[in-house]
């Protein structure tokens, strides 16, 4: 049977997109903690918004944001037993865990990179009860993992797909890591167009018996209106964002029936909501 988990998305960024650029105001990040400590999800923290229209910050901007973020809410913080961070950096990863890391029982790398490269290795290995999230990114390297819009495959489909998660699995496998930190995430929205997204988002479980646990990350996506507008009625085009995150309850739900191979299937969501028949 397969078990469903939540990941809220907290983010500490000043050009986020998702919610309308209130995320720095202190009300509203309490308002956030408040509303997944309730609904009992974990929480994924995210300081760099790798949205393709964003520019690239340094570890330095990127570890002062989610500091002053963590410093700020630690306390509410601790009653998360689940924490990700969204980072490809290594290096604002490595700092967490050395100054955080021991506050959580689980710790999850989200690292949207797709890049196992010897860095991302050794951090691994330094903390083997660290969970992994290994993101199908097509960037060519860790340091351009936020212009993955540049990397596109014309000819993505679930073969490619495969190959490049089978390809990551064997070398992790060669370096003796522990499958079952491991989380496969297909990564809606990174080095896909909208026809390879609505592709994958309508068959992914095609490629379900690849790995026993996966994340799917659909919420607030583009695409989702893109569906809103082939799909919905002229009353929910004056609310585009709120019609499409309708849309996004509805996938997920379908998503939990079509992926019922999996032994984890994490959510990863920015409001609370509800995918029970």
């Amino acid at each position: 049977m397969t078990n469903i988990l939540f990941l809220g998305v907290v983010n500490a960024t000043p050009n986020s997109f998702s919610d309308g650029h209130r995320n720095l105001n202190n009300d509203f990040q309490i308002g956030q903690l408040e509303k997944f400590q309730q609904a009992k999800y974990g929480l994924d923290i995210g300081a760099e918004s790798t949205a393709a229209f964003n520019e690239a910050i340094s570890f330095k901007q990127e570890w002062q944001r989610l500091n002053d973020y963590i410093s700020q809410h630690l306390d509410r913080l601790k009653a998360f037993k689940t924490i990700s961070i969204d980072t490809y950096k290594v290096e604002t990863m490595e700092e967490f865990m050395h100054s955080y890391g021991h506050h959580f029982s689980e710790v999850i790398w989200n690292d949207v990179s797709g890049a196992i490269d010897k860095e991302g290795l050794a951090l691994l290995k330094k903390y083997p009860k660290m969970r992994y999230i290994l993101c199908h990114n097509l960037a060519p390297k860790r340091s351009l993992a936020s212009s993955h819009m540049d990397y596109l495959n014309e000819n993505l489909d679930f073969n490619s797909i495969r190959e490049f998660f089978n390809l990551k699995i064997a070398f992790l496998n060669e370096h003796n890591f522990d499958m079952n930190r491991l989380i496969l995430d297909p990564c809606f929205g990174f080095s896909k167009t909208l026809n390879q997204n609505l592709e994958l988002l309508e068959n992914i479980h095609k490629i379900q018996d690849i790995h026993e646990n996966w994340l799917i990350g659909i919420s607030k996506k583009s695409f989702l209106q893109h569906l809103v507008r082939l799909e919905g009625n002229e009353d929910e085009m004056t609310d585009i964002h709120t019609a499409s995150e309708k849309f996004h309850w509805k996938y997920l739900k379908r998503l939990k029936t079509r992926l019922n191979g999996v032994k984890q299937l994490y959510f990863r969501v920015h409001e609370a909501g509800n995918i029970t028949d």
